[in-house]
């Protein structure tokens, strides 16, 4: 209020010097005026703040959360020993002297020749960032990428204590791994439960970025369940807090000071921070934490079937309420769907009650299911809701590796574009298919059809049309016209791998 009349005061006077002529306006008055009113501006915003800055929670509450977590993050130092085989150098002093045409040459080179027995060896260093998660045991989390291939693995905690690491156990498919060091005046920082997180809450990443140690950013949780098509099992959470080379393996936290995720990577053109980073969930990390310190290795749930998203024209060629879900486009022999009774066109929605988005989702899903143990699936086979009860098994070794991990798409363009054979001996051998196999064999596609656009190429052996087999390019041609609403064909692959396909007549 003091400031107020202040201000008033000022502009008064200003005024009433300028309306009685006393004063005489120059530049330079201009500008002594123009300084007060500023001065004055600046003191009231000033004050403003002050008050402002009382009721600032937010700066309060992170500077609560870091100081809570910093502790606990660490600085991974990795060693990986290198040996190469050093190349002889060329006789160099011949070279010098004609270069200074006949004189003596002002360098002398030797020429040394180590032994083929003793290579060369150097160690490549690099570094990460860590988080204690249990400090009476000394586990620290961190990414598989990070500790990868290490010969020599040293943690650095916040007080610059060196620590030994007495073992690490890595999970490639999660990207995932644990560290165990000597405990004792350690500070860790709780698991939270990532499920809980949504889109706009508010995070810290705490870490090394380009080796800079316990480095916080702010952000908020820009999505949830982010995949980068690379394989493996993916459910990120998307952030826009920095996270840079050097965050990796580092915490990502919420306001209570819980980790929530374990920075992993980010996506940019550029290579460096662009407001798009990905954090294993925390779910997922407690998960095979468990499994790396309780038997040494993550096992598995494996179900035994290949599955693909679908569209809106897929899901109403199925008879599907929605495009939620999972379709299976291929059974293995043997396998716990098959023991069940589970069959490629079967729309899986949800496992043990829990909803499946996508093929993703049902993959992390069963991935997380105990070998042994019984799972419900809620499935739509025939526009039917229904449910299947499977027994789950342990996942073979090479199931990372298999095609199930694909997912495919539907053709959208208005041409269907395709020339089919009846499938023979002759034509198997051609094409390197199994001379067993049944149905009819892509003979050639049009570049320009929808047939091209979802992937369908010479080769390709088309099993079923509209949910019924085809052995004869008659039978595929009268199947294929007959259909209304698009023609939906089961195709497979040179490798055996099954996926579902819906194409549109020519118009």
């Amino acid at each position: 209020m003091r400031t107020k009349r202040l201000t008033i005061v000022v502009v008064l006077a200003v005024a009433a010097v300028v309306m009685t002529g006393v004063w005489y306006w120059t530049p330079e008055a201009a500008r002594q005026v123009g300084y007060a009113m500023a001065a004055v501006q600046s003191r009231t915003a000033h004050r403003e703040l002050t008050e402002l800055s009382r009721r600032d929670h937010t700066s309060a509450l992170f500077r609560a959360v870091a100081q809570a977590v910093k502790p606990a993050v660490v600085v991974v130092h990795v060693k990986q020993k290198l040996a190469y085989q050093a190349t002889p150098l060329p006789d160099m002093d011949g070279f010098f002297q004609r270069f200074f045409q006949g004189s003596p040459s002002p360098f002398r080179f030797r020429q040394q020749t180590p032994s083929p027995k003793q290579p060369r060896r150097f160690y490549r260093s690099g570094l990460g960032s860590g988080v204690i998660v249990d400090a009476e045991k000394g586990y620290v989390l961190t990414n598989w990428h990070v500790v990868r291939n290490a010969d020599s693995v040293e943690v650095m905690l916040h007080d610059g204590r060196k620590l030994n690491v007495e073992w690490v156990r890595t999970d490639q498919p999660t990207d995932l791994a644990v560290i165990k060091v000597k405990p004792g005046r350690l500070i860790s920082a709780p698991l939270g439960n990532s499920d809980e997180m949504e889109v706009g809450d508010q995070v810290l990443a705490i870490g090394a970025p380009e080796g800079l140690p316990q480095t916080v950013t702010a952000g908020i949780i820009s999505a949830k369940g982010r995949t980068t098509g690379g394989g493996g099992y993916e459910s990120f959470l998307q952030t826009d807090a920095a996270i840079n080379h050097g965050n990796s393996g580092g915490p990502l936290v919420n306001t209570r000071g819980e980790v929530v995720g374990i920075n992993a990577a980010i996506i940019s053109q550029t290579g460096v921070n662009e407001g798009i980073g990905l954090a294993i969930p925390s779910n997922m990390a407690r998960h095979v934490m468990d499994q790396l310190v309780g038997a040494g290795s993550v096992v598995r749930g494996y179900l035994g079937v290949t599955i693909q998203n679908v569209d809106e024209k897929l899901a109403k060629s199925f008879s599907l309420p929605d495009t939620h879900g999972a379709l299976v486009s291929q059974v293995a022999p043997d396998s716990p769907a098959a023991k069940a009774g589970l069959k490629a066109s079967d729309f899986i929605v949800a496992v043990n009650g829990k909803n499946t988005k996508n093929v993703n989702d049902l993959r992390n899903l069963v991935a997380t299911l105990t070998p042994g143990s019984t799972a419900r699936l809620a499935i739509y086979r025939s526009g039917k809701k229904q449910t299947v009860q499977v027994r789950i098994e342990k996942q073979p070794a090479s199931m990372l590796a298999a095609a199930g991990n694909r997912i495919f798409g539907s053709g959208t363009d208005s041409e269907l574009g395709l020339t089919v054979a009846t499938l023979t001996t002759a034509l198997a051998r051609q094409y390197g298919l199994d001379e067993n196999a049944k149905g009819v064999v892509i003979t050639a596609v049009d570049p320009e059809s929808n047939a091209a656009a979802a992937g369908l190429a010479e080769g390709i052996v088309i099993v079923q049309v509209q949910g019924k087999d085809v052995q004869t390019a008659e039978q595929f041609r009268q199947a294929a016209k007959a259909a209304k609403d698009g023609v939906r064909l089961l195709v497979r692959d040179r490798n055996g791998s099954q996926h579902f396909v819906l194409l549109e007549h020519a118009e």
